[in-house]
């Protein structure tokens, strides 16, 4: 058995490994999709809509609307489930607890400034995939692509791990008259198991002030500290349908990537008449710094050399880099019937071009997204409808696709609420469709999984004013 130790030298080497390096970029840009019970059971149109303190969070200017000082707490379940697309079988199931919100709003009676605190779980990270494949590719073939040309005491240093290891491991020789790597086994009838599982969450705590400016304008601003976490897993094992020297090969891949950011959020509410509202927000850039994690090991079965496994491993230091997402608009309108119920619409858009690195080795990042992303949509609608002191809601939203192999995502809510003087009991539940794909191994970008996700959000929460 061998062992090579590897520095992962530049992010640029891991991040073309791994398609979901993208997709956890995206996911940073993602508007909040996690909230309390209010937010969740009218699927997000709350941003002309007070009574919910995730809406204060994205829109600060709705903290004016509170006439006496408010509290919510609300906690919650996560189930998101993966389907293949073309038969809906089963591929993967993640289910987990979680803090959707809890919040503060003062109340001085003496003047027109409202302050406020928000913790929210924006987003929750969360696949889990377990592909099966027979007679298709192997996972080496996009490595060997791009490692032939370059002798093997050169990989590490001009390429990186991953190429240097297929080689430490006696998974591939090397062929010094046609400066090739090449293998024994037919690498284009591989029959292949890949376990992905990912986990992690975006968290957001909200410091801010709203004024009220007169009974039909109000304004608010507020600084957020964004704190993302991501764990990734990833095993692959794969045979080889002609007998060769090469009997087994495996991979495994452990990475943690950790952030934290600052941004803002600017906000405004107007009532131009009684049964009119209207509401837009601001939510600044969020600068983002970064600590990735990485170790990998690469394990071949080879009954020729001296050895009948060898193992290759390598190790990333702590790598440290910034990115900078781009600002999200939010608007929205809210028509109000009387004293029975209402109905809110918003829409949020991201555009996802102005998505920056502070680094110079993630400077790449951004030709990629501006030749394969455009700008993001999110149109939403609630409603509410009150029978005494029980309350309905409703709501359905619509993303349309962004980036290629993703299509539209829809989803619809539900959710109740009982009411006393003072206190509040709510409900809210989400579910969220969307198709996707996901690379095993995207060197060159091919042979996609195609699957369907299958999110519900489950919410339940107390909100009460003094």
């Amino acid at each position: 058995m061998i062992r090579s130790k590897l520095l992962l030298l530049v992010s640029i080497v891991g991040l073309h490994m791994h398609a979901q390096d993208l997709d956890y970029f995206l996911e940073l840009n993602q508007p909040t999709t996690i909230g309390d019970a209010r937010f969740t059971s009218m699927s997000s149109a709350t941003v002309a809509l007070s009574g919910s303190m995730t809406a204060i969070a994205l829109n600060p200017a709705l903290a004016g609307l509170y006439r006496q000082q408010g509290f919510s707490m609300n906690v919650g379940g996560l189930t998101r489930t993966m389907y293949d697309q073309d038969d809906l079988f089963l591929r993967g199931t993640t289910n987990r607890a979680i803090l959707p919100n809890f919040g503060w709003v003062s109340k001085d009676p003496e003047s027109p400034m409202r302050l406020f605190f928000v913790y929210n779980t924006d987003h929750a990270y969360a696949r889990k995939f377990k592909i099966q494949a027979s007679d298709a590719n192997s996972m080496q073939l996009p490595i060997i692509d791009y490692a032939n040309g370059t002798p093997p005491e050169f990989l590490a240093d001009n390429l990186g791990p991953y190429e240097d290891m297929l080689y430490q491991c006696y998974a591939v020789d090397w062929d010094p008259d046609n400066m090739e790597y090449v293998s024994t086994a037919d690498l284009t009838s591989t029959d292949y198991t890949h376990n992905y599982f990912r986990k992690g969450m975006r968290n957001r705590i909200t410091l801010g002030a709203a004024f009220q400016q007169s009974p039909q304008w109000y304004f608010g601003g507020s600084v957020q500290i964004v704190t993302s976490n991501e764990d990734v897993e990833i095993e692959h094992r794969e045979t080889y349908n002609t007998f060769s020297d090469l009997n087994y090969f495996s991979s495994t891949e452990v990475w943690t990537n950790m952030s934290l950011g600052i941004s803002g959020n600017l906000g405004m509410y107007y009532r131009p008449v009684q049964l009119l509202r209207l509401g837009a927000a601001l939510e600044l850039p969020q600068i983002h710094g970064f600590n990735l994690d990485w170790e990998t090991t690469f394990s071949a079965t080879r009954p020729s050399v001296s050895s009948s496994a060898m193992t290759a491993q390598g190790y990333g230091t702590e790598y440290s880099w910034g990115i900078i997402t781009p600002p999200k608009l939010q608007s929205g309108a809210t028509i109000v019937v009387g004293r029975a119920g209402l109905i809110t619409a918003g829409h949020t858009f991201i555009p996802h071009s102005w998505t920056m690195s502070t680094g110079r080795n993630e400077r790449y990042l951004a030709e990629i997204i501006d030749s394969t992303i455009s700008n993001q949509h999110l149109f939403a609608l609630g409603t509410e409808w009150r029978l005494g002191p029980l309350i309905l809601r409703g709501g359905g939203q619509f993303s349309p696709s962004y980036r290629e192999g993703q299509q539209a995502a829809v989803g619809y809510s539900l959710g109740l609420a009982i009411r006393s003087d003072q206190t509040t009991v709510e409900f809210g539940w989400l579910r969220r469709i969307q198709r996707s794909q996901y690379y095993p191994f995207s060197k060159d970008y091919s042979d996609p999984f195609l699957y369907q996700m299958q999110e519900a959000i489950l919410v339940i929460g107390v909100a009460w004013k003094i």
